[in-house]
């Protein structure tokens, strides 16, 4: 496991991180009984459907940076890669019910870089070096909210799935910056995001 890891995160794991992971996870999968976090559908793959998939966000963004998280739900991504050592993780989610199980996680590990806001963005004042969600919405949609909280230099790294690059297409109608599609390690043909300088087009909102 802390192979797979190392490969996912593109760097070394300690064995104290993998031990956090591997509790996480147990955290995880035993609340998914009382509130559905993740499908049933990928509980016996849990960790290449949701932890390593999580973990590859990290081969392009710096852990020496603030990371927001949209739409955390269960901690996906954000509190995989806080267990990782990224500096700063802001998670955001609007239940109730998944904030709790989130705070109850960083407690228990002791994370001390983690943030939990229940809501939604536009509660939020901060600016973020690294902006993700994972299965939250559109690309468009995700640009557009979470654009004030970037400053020039941030970059935007969101896992897409298999319609990543319809949804780039439709994206630069209104958007335009840097922008790469990556492939991802767990699906091959999923692919990850990597924007940066985003910004809207004249004209457009």
């Amino acid at each position: 496991m802390i192979e797979s890891l190392g490969e996912a995160f593109g760097g070394p794991v300690s064995r104290e991180t993998a031990a956090k992971i591997e509790r996480y996870v147990s955290l995880l999968l035993d609340e998914n009984s009382r509130q559905n976090l993740i499908s049933r559908g990928s509980v016996e793959d849990v960790w290449q459907r949701h932890i390593i998939d999580s973990a590859q966000l990290l081969r392009h963004a710096p852990t020496d940076a603030s990371w927001l998280d949209i739409g955390s739900g269960p901690g996906l991504p954000g509190m995989v890669l806080a267990m990782r050592d990224v500096r700063e993780v802001t998670m955001v989610e609007p239940r109730r019910l998944r904030t709790a199980f989130l705070e109850r996680c960083r407690d228990e590990l002791d994370l001390k870089n983690v943030t939990i806001v229940t809501g939604k963005t536009d509660q939020l004042s901060g600016r973020y070096d690294v902006i993700t969600a994972r299965a939250v919405a559109s690309i468009d949609r995700l640009f557009a909210i979470s654009l004030p909280l970037s400053h020039p230099e941030s970059r935007w790294v969101l896992p897409k799935g298999r319609s990543a690059a319809k949804e780039l297409e439709e994206a630069r109608r209104t958007w335009q910056g840097n922008f790469r599609l990556e492939p991802s390690v767990t699906d091959p043909e999923s692919r990850i995001l990597v924007a940066e300088a985003v910004r809207r087009k004249a004209g457009r909102g």
